[in-house]
């Protein structure tokens, strides 16, 4: 059977090829791949706030505003990462493989402080390569060909792929992430061959920290306040501006026996 392509696997993926004047004719080996964006696609689910005296983040939520780079934000359980990467060398690159590093080697306990739940209304895309960062060896991981469910390696296993730069060429694909257990903060290491030579490239985020996700408290009374939109209330109706907050306890024990959070009180 002829092995897949990365096109056969991402439906997310773009190429793009430049002008080819663009690069010089030959490159060190630690050139060969240009990082050209690393951008947080995370649009829903659940976010920690580090820093929240006094419950000022509410206001933030209220004001109308995009409020995920307002305060110092930590995605929790899940998140998304676009990664484009472009080949420049002259000969074709071949990416191996891509490797989580924990800073550390493991991750610790999950965050608390303050947490806004912020779930989507609707169904979301597919995303081909995931990673469960607190997992005891994690590595990237693709659905299993006939399977909806199962998941096998991208880059190692019998269904082994790699992925192809030719000069100027980009390629765009989605990460998620996803933690179980603990607060992760990591690092990829890609490895590469070109023109008979290996080579490694580390990926940070754009501002060069590590990635970090953390894992859902077992139980949310642990976090300090809970923040969350209006169509998660007892009664009806949603306003898009309509935030409310309870203390942990409140909300915790509203999900435990599976009610909406009555949310007249917490204005």
């Amino acid at each position: 059977m002829a092995s897949m392509t990365f096109q056969d696997v991402l439906t997310n993926t773009a190429k793009t090829v430049l002008a080819l004047d663009s690069l010089p004719d030959r490159l060190s080996p630690q050139n060969a791949i240009e990082v050209v964006e690393v951008r947080d696609v995370t649009e829903t689910g659940n976010f920690l706030v580090r820093d929240d005296a006094n419950g000022r983040f509410a206001r933030v939520l209220t004001s109308g505003q995009p409020w995920a780079q307002k305060a110092d934000i930590v995605e929790v359980g899940q998140a998304e990462w676009m990664v484009t990467l472009r080949g420049r060398a002259t000969q074709q690159v071949r990416i191996t493989d891509i490797v989580p590093e924990l800073e550390g080697g493991s991750c610790s306990s999950p965050l608390s402080g303050s947490l806004v739940h912020a779930p989507g209304q609707g169904g979301a895309d597919v995303i081909p390569l995931d990673v469960t960062i607190d997992a005891p060896v994690p590595r990237l991981t693709v659905y299993a060909e006939g399977d909806s469910k199962g998941q096998e390696p991208y880059f190692t296993g019998a269904k082994a792929r790699n992925i192809t730069l030719d000069r100027n060429e980009s390629e765009a694909f989605l990460i998620r992430a996803q933690a179980n257990l603990g607060y992760c903060r990591w690092r990829y290491r890609i490895h590469y061959q070109v023109d008979g030579t290996t080579a490694e490239l580390v990926l940070n985020r754009p501002d060069g920290k590590p990635f970090e996700l953390t894992a859902e408290l077992p139980d949310a009374g642990g976090y300090t306040s809970v923040y969350f939109p209006s169509f998660l209330c007892a009664r009806g109706g949603y306003d898009p501006r309509e935030w409310f907050t309870s203390t942990g306890k409140e909300y915790a024990s509203t999900q435990h026996v599976g009610v909406g959070v009555p949310c007249s009180q917490h204005r």
